[in-house]
């Protein structure tokens, strides 16, 4: 099979609105609608139904612009590019790594392709104590659907390899019901390699989805560029400052909106907020983070298995 064209470098081509690192300079100061700062799964979506509506878009993004080209399936190379503290970030008894992204399309981009709904349980949880009353599975489920259509979430097309098989299998004779997990994929290759960027285009992330639809809509996406504070008056953000990612002390962007979306993740976010000094009236803010913790295991198998082939 031959390689897809690199739909990022075909944008920039035809003229999509870039800047900082290797892109056009940051300027000093933009106006805009909205303001957006995270490339993820939020700030992605957001970013293209906004774009869709006429709206003027501003996407701030602290880590760089990647795309398959760039993806060569090694470690040493997409760590430090596209993963946050070059994929060593932990929580501070060094305990748990939290492998988060830093790039174009954010965790998407790095991400294991699994799919699924928010489970009722949760919802029912929000519901009860969130007093988020129209967050229900059936009014949130037209929502759901339109999101597995844009990113084409599906049921795996290709039986699992055997380090999966063997967990599936495990599981049935114990009696524990194990289904496949769904994925955002289109003509994947199998490779194996999602945490390291697809290099193929297969994974329908933020990076090659919602992203470039919003930049074909005309929004303009700050790379390299760190999101520092929001500048507060009368209780309302009046404008967010940001500088090169890296360069403590560099020229400053301010960047004023009518609206502001902080999606920049579950730990960059409060810490964004944090800086800014935001109202807190819950005391919540920063101190109620919490993790998915997974553990490896490894055992002596009768046959052949090799972890590492196939998604």
């Amino acid at each position: 099979m031959s390689k897809p064209t690199d739909p990022i470098a075909e944008g920039l081509r035809r003229g999509w609105k870039v800047a900082g690192g290797a892109h056009a300079s940051l300027p000093s100061k933009l106006v805009c609608d909205v303001a957006i700062v995270g490339s993820g799964a939020g700030g992605g979506i957001t970013a293209e139904l906004l774009a869709k509506a006429g709206l003027n878009v501003v996407i701030v993004e602290e880590g760089p612009l990647k795309s398959s080209g760039d993806f060569r399936q090694l470690e040493s190379d997409a760590y430090p590019a596209l993963y946050q503290e070059s994929a060593a970030r932990k929580t501070r008894d060094k305990a748990i790594n939290i492998l988060q992204g830093r790039c174009v399309g954010g965790s998407t981009t790095v991400n294991w392709t699994s799919s699924f709904r928010t489970p009722v349980a949760t919802l029912d949880h929000w519901r009860r104590h969130f007093a988020l009353a129209d967050f229900g599975n059936d009014a949130l489920a037209p929502y759901f659907e339109q999101a597995e259509r844009r990113l084409s979430i599906g049921p795996w097309l290709t039986p699992p390899n055997e380090n999966n098989d063997l967990l599936r299998r495990g599981a049935a004779r114990l009696g524990i019901a194990a289904a496949s997990i769904q994925r955002n994929v289109k003509g994947c290759w199998n490779l194996g390699s999602c945490g390291l960027g697809c290099p193929t285009n297969a994974k329908q992330s933020m990076l090659v989805t919602t992203i470039p639809a919003a930049l074909e809509r005309g929004a303009i996406l700050l790379v390299q560029t760190r999101a520092e504070r929001f500048e507060l008056a009368n209780g309302r953000v009046q404008s967010l400052l940001c500088t090169p990612a890296g360069q403590a002390g560099g020229p400053t962007t301010r960047i004023v909106a009518r609206h502001f979306v902080l999606a920049g993740g579950a730990i960059n976010s409060p810490a964004v907020l944090l800086r800014s000094q935001a109202p807190d009236p819950h005391g919540r803010l920063g101190v109620r983070t919490f993790l998915h913790p997974v553990v490896l295991s490894a055992a002596q198998m009768a046959g052949k298995v090799e972890g590492w082939q196939g998604a």
